[in-house]
């Protein structure tokens, strides 16, 4: 019988193929999907607008109240180039859905395996 310490070369061959299809599946996930398009579309919007900016303006408009602050943004929003209000919807989109994700697997019971 063979020593369980010692892995056979096609052992260590599967084990190696297994571990390469885990790690592709965990990079090609919905999961990671979802994280890569927020985390592109925010950079499209960080290199489409001057946030700063927009944050500086936002906080002067924020002394008007929640009125102000809705018309500034929904007039921020109708003022942009369609590649930003695209970037800003599939970001909107994606976090939304990480969110509905993220809240869905914490209300989950926690798996208990019983042999």
């Amino acid at each position: 019988m063979q020593n369980p310490k010692t892995i056979s070369p096609i052992e260590r061959q599967v084990m190696a193929s297994v571990g390469a299809v885990y790690f592709a599946r965990t990079l090609t996930g919905t999961t990671a999907l979802k994280v890569y398009a927020f985390i592109l579309s925010m950079w499209v919007v960080g290199r489409l607008v001057w946030v700063s900016k927009v944050f500086a303006n936002f906080v002067e408009v924020e002394k008007g109240g929640l009125s102000a602050m809705s018309n500034f943004v929904l007039a921020a929003f109708e003022h942009t180039h369609l590649g930003v209000q695209i970037a800003l919807l599939v970001a909107g989109v994606a976090f939304v859905s990480l969110a509905v994700e993220a809240v869905r697997k914490l209300s989950q019971p926690a798996h208990s395996y019983s042999f």
